[in-house]
């Protein structure tokens, strides 16, 4: 029997990795599309699965398996998401000089003083405030508008259209493929403007390595790289920090040793990561031959789903994989995908979390959620994974 993928479920604060982690390791399933795939869940099969060249990105092709639409969460037919070497590789190097880790390191006073000026005006304000609207988002978008060079004052336009690409299933498909042009049109317009007076950002070293060397990046190559840059790099960092806070005061005990030990902090990301993580599926991939998994034969043609909540709570790579603990030290948590498509900007996500819970742990005594969590609602499935909302509080002082 051939399941409806995603499964139905009762509360919307479940993650789809909590369910998948009780399916065998292969079930044949169906997605929205109407396309039939195989649902992987085991830790090992997802990481061969996300390595092996054997499967495929590249789903544009006529005919090609899709979850929703062809090219799924992409920003257009260029996108970096769907394709395989040697186009993947040429345009990785080449956005992948902002992210290296020498490069993610040296911004840290950066971003600390953009958290440090958003805590600062959520405590003149004072509680309740929404966490996604006064500090998650904007931090993120913030710093990744500094490294694309994009102006900070269209992010409103932008948080338009990157919102309708990464929740598909709430657009209709005419409203998905607006949003990708309105996001092509923006970028154009921006890579005009660099090419003209250049800085020192990001996307006009892209541009620049275009323009003397014509057969690294094409215009369209170039409009639809940073639009995906620009996309990624705040969606999922927006939510890692918001998912993040609900879960602290889901498990309180992780709250109060979090507070009191410093130390903690990077753990609590991968394990915030782990447990529900902005990506809690992950995109499709086609077999271009047999390969055989632990739980049977994927046949060359067949779509192939490999479920990254799902693998992140396999018990055997993480014993106890359904408790929440920041001190847990097991295999490395695959919330940044692994091999070619690995994550560009994990280390910078990973540092901005840091930052992030511990600017908001130190800065806001008590903070804790200002609503039960059960009155918080979730983006809906096969989106980036996170909150709508996080009303939170914290203890004030009165000066006197």
């Amino acid at each position: 029997m051939t399941a409806t993928y995603p499964a139905a479920k009762d509360d919307p604060a479940t993650p789809m990795g909590e369910i998948y982690a009780e399916y065998p390791p292969m079930s044949k399933v169906v997605f929205p599309s109407g396309c039939e795939g195989w649902l992987v869940t085991r830790y090992d099969d997802v990481r061969l699965i996300f390595s092996d060249t054997r499967f495929s990105r590249d789903l544009l092709a006529p005919g090609a398996p899709c979850l929703i639409e062809p090219g799924d969460f992409s920003t257009g037919e260029h996108s970096i998401l769907n394709m395989d070497p040697p186009d993947h590789t040429r345009l990785r190097k080449l956005s992948a000089q902002a992210f290296t880790v020498r490069r993610i390191a040296a911004l840290r006073p950066r971003i600390q003083e953009i958290a440090d000026d958003l805590l600062r005006a959520m405590a003149e304000h004072g509680p309740p405030v929404d966490l996604v609207e006064t500090f998650a988002f904007p931090l993120p978008t913030s710093v990744m508008c500094e490294i694309l060079g994009v102006p900070f004052e269209g992010k409103e336009r932008f948080r338009q259209w990157s919102r309708v690409i990464v929740t598909p299933m709430a657009y209709s498909p005419a409203e998905v493929a607006q949003a990708r042009r309105d996001g092509a049109e923006d970028m154009a317009a921006l890579v005009a403007v660099k090419r003209v007076t250049p800085g020192e950002d990001l996307l006009s070293v892209l541009v620049h390595a275009r323009d003397e060397d014509g057969d690294r990046l094409t215009e369209a190559e170039l409009i639809d790289l940073a639009t995906q840059l620009l996309l990624a790099g705040h969606e999922t960092t927006v939510s890692l920090i918001a998912t993040g806070i609900v879960l602290l005061s889901r498990n309180p005990d992780q709250f109060a040793a979090l507070r009191a030990d410093p130390e903690l902090t990077t753990g609590a990301v991968e394990e915030i990561m782990r447990f529900d993580g902005p990506a809690d599926a992950s995109l499709l991939r086609v077999a271009l031959q047999d390969v055989e998994l632990s739980g049977g034969l994927v046949r060359r043609g067949e779509a192939v789903l490999a479920h990254t909540g799902a693998a992140n709570r396999d018990e055997s790579a993480f014993p106890g994989a359904s408790r929440f603990d920041i001190r847990r030290r097991n295999a490395p948590q695959l919330g940044f995908g692994h091999g070619l498509h690995f994550c560009l900007g994990a280390a910078l996500a990973r540092l901005e979390g840091e930052i992030a819970f511990r600017t908001l742990l130190d800065g806001l005594p008590g903070l804790d959620l200002a609503v039960p969590a059960s009155d918080i609602v979730w983006r809906p499935p096969l989106s980036i994974r996170g909150p709508e909302a996080v009303p939170v509080t914290w203890t004030t002082t009165k000066s006197g």
